[in-house]
């Protein structure tokens, strides 16, 4: 399990939690941001049939593995579970992640507002990967949203700095990852992925045991 934070609004940390499901191979990409607008509306897929979170309907029991990722819409290959208007529970993200899991890498892009959701989830993952903008705002907000982050288990993409990344990493209490131009708001499709993302992508893909 991978997760994605953006240290602050509008600084491209859904696009860069689908760049990672897309170079983490065989992965299932997962929005738990219920305000952040749907990520299948940023991967240009809201039309395409398929459950998001409000739709599904989890009645105890074990969720087959291979009938969560066919009755999800899919990007590139990937499935994916939007988040629209209704934030899952703990139980039911325990057990969505929990078959996901079963099918490949789990990508989470999570929200930066604190819930027992998103630190269920945080708990779980293997590496969180926040976006943080290097200006002083920036750094301010990542800051905030980083205290719930464990620094062996976290690491920062830099962007847009107006600092060293080391520095602005330090500030952060992140361990710096990597620096790259700002990926902005534009989503990756139906374009090419930002290949600055997916250099970082690939580095964090080639690094999972």
């Amino acid at each position: 399990m991978l997760g994605v934070l953006g240290g602050s609004g509008g600084i491209g940390a859904s696009t860069f939690a689908a760049v990672l499901a897309l170079c983490a191979g065989t992965s299932v990409l997962i929005d738990l941001d219920h305000l952040g607008g749907g990520i299948d509306v940023l991967l240009g897929i809201e039309s395409v049939p398929g459950a998001r979170w409000s739709g599904l309907r989890l009645s105890g029991g074990r969720l087959d593995p291979r009938a969560l990722a066919e009755g999800l819409p899919c990007w590139r290959r990937i499935p994916v579970l939007a988040a629209d208007t209704r934030l899952p529970s703990s139980g039911a993200v325990t057990a969505v992640v929990g078959a996901a899991a079963a099918v490949g890498t789990v990508v989470l892009a999570l929200p930066r507002e604190p819930s027992p959701v998103r630190a269920e989830a945080l708990a779980a993952c293997l590496l969180t990967v926040l976006l943080v903008r290097g200006d002083v705002c920036g750094i301010a907000s990542a800051a905030a949203v980083a205290a719930d982050l464990s620094p062996a288990r976290s690491a920062a993409v830099v962007t847009g700095a107006e600092l060293p990344g080391a520095e602005v990493a330090e500030l952060v209490g992140v361990p710096l990852l990597a620096v790259v131009r700002r990926p902005g708001r534009r989503g990756p499709a139906p374009g090419r992925p930002p290949r600055r993302l997916v250099r970082v992508a690939r580095g964090i893909a080639e690094g999972l045991p």
